[in-house]
């Protein structure tokens, strides 16, 4: 008696927690995302723009696209170049993982390899926050795994892949493989999905509750089966309504059975292709069939994802599933049909991360006007520009702090620009603590990039100049000229009058205290002369070297033009008498 309450105990318990990981799991999908999307059998540029054109049609954005990685094709160069281009195409990625065919038949994969995987996988910058990864496909055909049927050996690859893949990330979208549900329990070739399953979960300890564990979805061939022939009317088992009886099915294994579903597999072959292959139905049905299904299963909340098999495929094999016609650019019927149907437009998560790569300056004078270049780089998933509604933003600025940015430029993940914040400092003496961070339509949308800023009074600047061969300087024409490090004007100040070879500005406004200037002082007939210096809170004192009188026509350089425009005596007696 007690040992079956335990048990029924038990049992509650892992339904609970089958439950509680399942609801989780849905809280890492964006709602109301767009649903189309489409199964690829290579990844180039034209089958991706093919694809884009596809299912971010008619209002729709953010569709998916099911690809498949093999394990001697991780090239890490050539996937993040595919990712980076389905970023720009806004299509969201869901990567089967395959071994590599070895006769007749797909090898099996061992758990030891799951570390290596997932240190590929990781090392990759996705397209979106989840990272949907599918574990290799349709076991139960033992053409797929190894030559044999083997639901324990499944298993223990599954869970281990799956641990690996979430000690490197949280954001792997971990999902079993697809499987076929039409399959015969035929030893040694085939085996029931239902019975495969079973011996899968019962052959783990604990009922496979780690691997339910570490599930965040369900991968779903629904095909309408028997022969691909069925009506898309059609419910239960072999129908393309498969997921739904799938997902009753691990209710029943303790296994989840609120899993959210992605059908990576589904469709209908068409009589036409290389060669007419009858009992198929006519390519104006299967495009007919293709509206039904997508019109019928957007609908269903725990439907995300619906990629039909496949886009392009030019061989014999699959070529009478292929959307694309052979030795063509163009497409069967279907593909005109399910672009013209009305789509949602997408807002998946993508991880937002800025870096500034130059200090910003601490200290500002009050009343002032700045120009101030900041380097940033995008270490995110996004690409940034004014066009998506990015903006460079300062938060807790006060209002009487007048600001803009210039226009974003667009910014891909590690690239980096410039942007430049126009700012004006109020009178009024402060401390702040203020941050940047970059925003989309108005919202925060990355990590905060402190700044402490304080607005301190105007400094004062002291200087000493002489002019050759004078003994003693004095003059009401001189002038100031400062000058940031993109030798930008910042400060500019006329009619300075030096007496004893000593000049004094008050109040210098528009610098960056703690950074470095070039000073410059000008005078009529006198090559300039500067100094650098970094400027400091109250005083500031520079020394420059004196001042030589061999700019005659003023162009603020001595050239042989100096000499033709030599100064008549007068000018001349004034220039180089020493007193």
């Amino acid at each position: 008696m007690k040992r079956t309450i335990i048990a029924i105990l038990l049992i509650v318990i892992l339904l609970a927690v089958g439950k509680k990981e399942a609801s989780a799991t849905f809280e890492k999908i964006d709602p109301q995302n767009n649903k189309f999307g489409i199964h690829l059998a290579v990844v180039s540029d034209e089958d991706l723009e093919d694809a884009a054109s596809l299912v971010n049609s008619s209002g729709g954005d953010w569709g998916y696209v099911t690809v498949v990685m093999e394990e001697k094709d991780r090239n890490r160069e050539k996937w993040q170049k595919t990712f980076d281009r389905m970023r720009e195409l806004h299509l969201i990625p869901i990567v089967r993982l395959a071994t590599y065919l070895e006769d007749d038949h797909w090898q099996k994969p061992s758990p030891d390899e799951a570390s290596s995987w997932a240190e590929f996988l990781n090392s990759l910058n996705w397209v979106v926050k989840n990272r949907y990864v599918v574990l290799f496909n349709e076991p139960n055909h033992a053409k797929e795994w190894g030559d044999k049927i083997d639901p324990a050996g499944y298993g223990q690859v599954a869970l281990e892949f799956a641990r690996k893949l979430k000690e490197k990330n949280p954001d792997f979208f971990v999902m079993l493989a697809g499987f076929d549900a039409a399959a015969p329990h035929k030893l040694p070739d085939f085996e029931d999905e239902e019975l495969f399953l079973r011996r899968m979960f019962v052959s783990l300890p604990n009922w496979g509750q780690e691997l339910i564990s570490l599930l965040d979805g369900w991968a779903s061939h629904s095909y309408p089966n028997h022969g691909f022939i069925g009506s898309p009317y059609d419910w239960g088992r072999n129908s393309i309504r498969t997921y739904l009886w799938e997902i009753n099915l691990l209710g029943k294994f303790n296994a989840g059975n609120n899993l959210p579903v992605f059908i990576t597999e589904t469709g209908w072959p068409h009589v036409e292709g290389i060669s007419l292959q009858r009992g198929y139905y006519s390519q104006k049905q299967v495009a007919e069939n293709f509206r039904l299904l997508f019109t019928q299963l957007i609908h269903d909340p725990k439907v995300i994802a619906i990629t039909p098999f496949i886009l392009n495929y030019q061989s014999d094999l699959f070529d009478n599933f292929s959307w694309r016609k052979p030795a063509s650019r163009e497409f069967y019927p279907q593909f005109e049909v399910v672009q013209q149907l009305n789509k949602t437009e997408g807002k998946p998560k993508q991880e937002q991360k800025l870096l500034v790569l130059e200090d910003l300056p601490q200290k500002l004078v009050r009343g002032s006007t700045y120009q101030i270049n900041i380097k940033i780089k995008n270490e995110g998933q996004a690409i940034w520009s004014q066009k998506e509604g990015y903006h460079l933003d300062i938060s807790n600025i006060p209002l009487d702090f007048n600001f803009f940015f210039s226009e974003l430029p667009k910014i891909k993940p590690s690239e980096e620009e410039s942007v430049k914040l126009h700012l004006k400092t109020p009178e009024k003496l402060t401390k702040l603590d203020l941050s940047l961070a970059i925003t989309q339509n108005h919202q925060s949308v990355s990590n905060q990039i402190p700044w402490s800023l304080e607005i301190v009074p105007a400094p004062s600047l002291e200087f000493s100049v002489s002019l050759f061969p004078k003994i003693k300087t004095a003059g009401y024409d001189f002038k100031i000229l400062i000058y940031n490090e993109q030798n930008e004007v910042v400060f500019e100040k006329n009619n300075v009058e030096v007496q004893n070879s000593q000049g004094l500005i008050e109040e210098v406004n528009n610098l960056a205290l703690g950074e470095k200037y070039r000073v410059v002082i000008l005078k009529p007939y006198y090559l300039p002369r500067q100094e650098f210096l970094v400027f400091r809170e109250r005083k500031n004192q520079i020394t420059f070297k004196p001042m030589l009188p061999l700019d005659f026509n003023l162009d603020g350089k001595f050239s042989p033009k100096d000499i033709l425009s030599s100064p008549i005596k007068p000018q001349l007696h004034r220039l180089w008498w020493p007193f």
